[in-house]
């Protein structure tokens, strides 16, 4: 490892070292600088590490898509509409030259154009780190918001054939797996807060780098720390906020507009802080950051402030979404409570809240077995 990785002990794996305020520049931007200012160590470990972050989401979508379309077939979708479903996203989902979208191929890519990257910082060429790094980040862009386009679209239609009350079963299908594997770590009758609140940080701060958040989608995005919390914030997040405002880059609408004409919540629901227009997507932000965790251990472990399709702020600019870690996790106020239909209890901890042990993840289902 350099000065610019390490090893956690915590996540078992290796991460980028540096303050919580060095955690929301972008990967993509320290391998430039450290190209830059001859850092080639630093570089080359960097360049290894944007694809340990790429990957997290990639391989989210893996699991999220098969299941999505294995819900739905158990709602009863047939196979014919399904058929008509992967067709129509075969549709909206090509690549800017017209090419059909293979996510497995332009992931290869992908990698491969990081080994290049790799390869100059070993000729010590920083102009071609920069041009390589720069055609590699729009293959990851480019492969990202598809899988993202494509698991709003089963979303979508899951609200669209089974109303908007099926969207909480969606997501106890698809993200229970998740919630066994990570969100154990969170409880406070099993570790101790300092050590969970350091592992939601770091994971945090990757996995948004990772979605390539911020409006040159590169990975940068707002940290504040203050007395009792940490805030991010995200104009916008690569995945929900881009479903909702449009893709700049390419030229493409809000994905609620033709030629999509996807969903967002028409009902006032917890999952969705009881408002109209909640992007089906950042639902999953509520009922797996807040519900799960205020239901399992009694507060949330982000509080999540998620933008509302067609509103914008004071400036008349769209509104940012907003994550909210308290350093005390009971000290989240009643407001996050009552936005999301409970109440705040007097004891936390999974042992207050009569908890069961949540089954392997491996055994009770294999995350994106359909």
């Amino acid at each position: 490892m350099t000065e610019t990785m390490g090893f956690s002990d915590i996540l078992g794996r290796r991460v980028r070292l540096g303050s919580w305020e060095d955690q929301k520049v972008s990967t993509y931007r320290r391998i430039i600088e450290c190209s830059e200012a001859g850092d080639w160590d630093g570089a080359r470990d960097l360049a290894a590490y944007f694809v340990d972050e790429a990957a997290v989401c990639w391989k989210l979508y893996r699991q999220w898509l098969a299941d999505l379309e294995g819900f739905l077939r158990d709602e009863g979708t047939s196979e014919t509409d399904l058929d008509a479903i992967r067709a129509r996203l075969d549709e909206l989902t090509v690549m800017p030259d017209g090419s059909a979208f293979d996510t497995h191929a332009e992931w290869e890519r992908f990698n491969a154009l990081i080994g290049e990257v790799i390869a100059a910082v070993d000729a010590r060429d920083a102009s071609s780190v920069r041009e390589r790094l720069d055609e590699a980040k729009e293959v990851w862009r480019r492969t990202h918001d598809r899988d993202v386009d494509k698991t709003y679209c089963y979303m979508s239609e899951t609200a669209a054939r089974y109303g908007d009350d099926a969207i909480p079963r969606m997501y106890e299908r698809v993200l229970l797996p998740l919630f066994a594997w990570r969100y154990e770590k969170f409880d406070i009758d099993k570790h101790p807060w300092d050590e969970g609140l350091e592992t939601l940080l770091y994971v945090s701060c990757e996995a948004m780098r990772g979605h390539l958040v911020g409006p040159e989608r590169t990975g940068d995005f707002e940290l504040a720390e203050y007395a009792d919390r940490f805030e991010l914030e995200f104009d916008p997040c690569g995945s929900g906020g881009r479903t909702l405002r449009g893709d700049p880059i390419e030229g493409t609408p809000a994905r609620m507009e033709p030629p999509y004409e996807w969903r967002v919540s028409e009902e006032e629901r917890d999952w969705n802080h009881y408002q109209k227009g909640v992007c089906l997507y950042c639902s999953h932000c509520i009922i797996l950051m807040e519900h799960m965790p205020m239901d399992r251990f009694g507060y949330p472990v982000r509080v999540v402030d998620p933008p509302v399709y067609g509103a914008v702020d004071d400036s008349g600019a769209p509104p940012k979404c907003k994550w909210t870690m308290y350093k005390d996790p009971t000290a989240a106020p009643e407001e996050a409570y009552t936005r999301s239909g409970r109440t705040k209890p007097s004891e936390f901890g999974s042992r207050a809240h009569g908890a069961v042990d949540l089954p392997d993840p491996t055994v009770f289902r294999m995350p994106g077995s359909g």
